[in-house]
């Protein structure tokens, strides 16, 4: 298996959308009339969930019309926030059954006009140049071994002067992590790197950094009570797979770090 079919099989979940819509249906909503704000227990798959989310679109903008490409959608959490701002958006993943839960969800709560998904990897991204105002990276990085190159791509669709902001968990310190992670099961689809680093990788891609910010302390509140949670998407191993992530970061190896530059 090569990193890419290692990662989509980390998250493939064949039923997913079923799984979810039951999920909310079991804690009383209506699936007939599901609300964006219903779906956030669950769909916001990192550190600091939806506060997280809003903290990285306002640092980019995002409202109506702003065309955003989402890299690494997930099950579009982040999109359908956009989305709810007023932006175009496209999120784009590599696992196809997060593509197809994302397009359903978005479906169910009224926003597919405005936001669309594609299954194609970062590295080739199937989109014009110069089409996109901003770009938003949330929990991907961590699976990623050649950062440049989906940097690279996303400078490519983003218009001059369009800022791209990155929220993922990296390294604070050296030390060996504990798997599994949220992110991977071991160290062969697991690429956890410094700020630095991504720095390095933007600026190589042809952004210019312009802050970073250590938000560690703001995701460090207990998960969300209650049978709807990222438990509902990844299933019962993500109690361990958070865990091991809690304990890392308090021991100073990780931590949720959010990158803003501008190409």
């Amino acid at each position: 298996m090569d990193v890419r079919e290692i990662v989509a099989d980390h998250y493939g979940n064949s039923g997913l959308t079923a799984t979810i819509v039951n999920a909310l249906a079991g804690a009383g909503l209506d699936p007939e009339h599901f609300a964006p704000a219903d779906l956030f227990p669950l769909d916001q798959l990192h550190a600091g969930g939806p506060d997280a989310a809003k903290h990285a679109l306002d640092r980019l903008e995002v409202g109506p019309g702003t065309r955003l490409l989402d890299v690494g959608c997930g099950i579009g959490g982040t999109s359908r926030m956009a989305a709810m701002a007023g932006a175009e958006v496209t999120g784009i993943d590599l696992s196809p059954e997060f593509v197809e839960t994302a397009t359903r969800l978005t479906e169910l709560v009224g926003l597919a006009d405005r936001a669309r998904f594609v299954t194609t990897p970062g590295e080739s991204l199937p989109l014009e140049d110069a089409s996109y105002d901003a770009a938003v990276m949330v929990h991907v990085g961590m699976n990623i071994p050649d950062k440049k190159s989906v940097f690279a791509e996303v400078h490519r669709v983003l218009v001059p002067g369009a800022r791209f902001a990155v929220y993922d968990q990296m390294r604070t310190r050296d030390g060996d992590l504990v798997y599994p992670l949220p992110w991977a099961e071991d160290e062969r689809s697991s690429f956890v790197e410094s700020a630095e680093d991504y720095g390095r990788h933007l600026e190589a891609a042809g952004f210019m950094v312009q802050d970073v910010e250590d938000r560690t302390s703001s995701t460090m509140g207990p998960p969300p009570a209650g049978p709807v949670s990222n438990a509902v998407v990844f299933g019962p191993a993500f109690v361990e797979r958070i865990g091991n992530n809690v304990q890392a970061t308090k021991a100073g190896l990780l931590g949720a770090m959010l990158v803003v530059a501008r190409a």
